[in-house]
């Protein structure tokens, strides 16, 4: 019984840290260009960033909010 509750426990787990994962994935890439965006109308060219370049890094950040919860409904069997 300690096997099979210890391999049924192993596989959530593992599930669990897949979700996890893909998660800090999902929130990295839809931030990761606002960031890059930010940093560059700070410290860039002034003419380097226009205010139509700027509205896809700021669409696919508020974009993080909606993903995560598909993700962990998606991937939670519970």
């Amino acid at each position: 019984v300690r096997r099979v509750s210890s391999v049924v426990t192993r596989r959530r787990e593992q599930r669990v840290l897949v979700m996890v994962i893909i998660m800090v994935v999902c929130y990295l890439v839809c931030w990761l260009p606002y960031g890059v965006a930010a940093l560059l109308a700070t410290f860039g060219p002034r003419d380097l960033l226009t205010p139509e370049a700027s509205i896809m890094p700021s669409l696919l950040a508020k974009f993080s909010t909606v993903v995560n919860p598909f993700i962990y409904i998606f991937m939670n069997k519970q």
